[in-house]
């Protein structure tokens, strides 16, 4: 049996605009349904069946997952930063290394919408603009065709 596209516009990426709605209610602290799943689905706009087993469908079980690794991330960079020295007075570099690089990895790949963000600028040679030129195949005459070589 071939799987149904979600009627919302929700994939595997992304969650449609019910679930994310959903998921907000669920997660925010000032929200009436804050940490009530069920709540939270029925206000969405979720039938009955489907909010009864809300916790049990694979996107919220994913971010709830999520929310879970980052909670931990969160723990080893307050660990990192409250780090004692050893070994009488040397940090043990490798094993700091190691925590950090692990932290940073999962905040930035799972905390972006917690605040957690990673900026990379582009830019041409020694800092110069980015200059970005197509191919001449590429440019369209008004009728939108494109021109024969």
């Amino acid at each position: 049996m071939a799987h149904k596209p979600n009627p919302y516009g929700g994939n595997q990426y992304q969650l449609d605009p019910r679930q994310k709605m959903c998921w907000d209610y669920y997660i925010d602290i000032k929200s009436e349904t804050y940490s009530n799943a069920k709540q939270s689905a029925l206000k969405s706009g979720y039938e009955e069946g489907t909010a009864d087993k809300i916790t049990s469908e694979l996107w919220f079980v994913e971010k709830v997952r999520r929310l879970n690794m980052l909670g931990k991330a969160e723990k080893v960079l307050d660990k990192t930063l409250d780090y004692k020295t050893e070994n009488k007075g040397k940090v043990i570099s490798e094993v700091l290394r190691i925590q950090t690089d692990v932290a940073k990895f999962i905040a930035k790949t799972q905390g972006k919408d917690e605040g957690y963000s990673e900026r990379t600028e582009m830019t041409g040679l020694n800092g110069s603009p980015l200059i970005i030129q197509f191919d001449k195949a590429f440019n369209k005459d008004e009728s939108g065709i494109l021109p024969k070589e």
